[in-house]
């Protein structure tokens, strides 16, 4: 019976040395809405443009509703986010997403999706792409939540 265990644990050692691990990215409260699943769904394999030396290509996550990109990550998603109430934050749009810019530390910058349902949150890493090529990324995919409202 002992080997049951062990088994486990190998597999669990496995799968967290693996090159192609999945990313661990907890699930947001709302993940299980159906607004996220036609999110997740909707999402290219690959994120970049001619400024990076090569797309940072999709990889598997283990929370529902979550998305990474890069190898290490560069770019995070989690969609069900809490909707943000209006703020005096900095609100960019990109394609038919508004974005608002909730934090930067360093080279990490968070923005969350502001007048859609559910909310979703992209965290980059600028050191290795453009805040605007991500949010370009998954901006299409965000865009078929239900808008409720818009940055003024």
């Amino acid at each position: 019976m002992r080997s049951l265990p062990l088994a486990a644990a190998v597999a669990v050692v496995l799968a967290l040395t693996g090159c192609a691990s999945a990313v661990t990215l907890p699930p947001a409260e709302e993940a299980p809405d159906p607004g996220c699943a036609s999110v997740i769904v909707s999402l290219g394999q690959s994120i970049g443009d001619q400024s990076l030396p090569e797309p940072l290509e999709r990889r598997d996550t283990t929370g529902q509703g979550t998305a990474a990109f890069g190898t290490p990550s560069a770019v995070t998603l989690r969609c069900g986010m809490p909707e943000p109430a209006p703020s005096t934050d900095r609100c960019i749009t990109v394609g038919e997403v508004d974005w608002l810019e909730v934090a930067t530390e360093e080279d990490v910058w968070t923005f969350v999706s502001y007048g859609r349902s559910p909310a979703t949150e992209v965290v980059i890493d600028t050191s290795v792409v453009s805040a605007v090529t991500a949010l370009e990324g998954v901006s299409s995919a965000v865009a078929r939540t239900e808008r409720v409202g818009a940055c003024s």
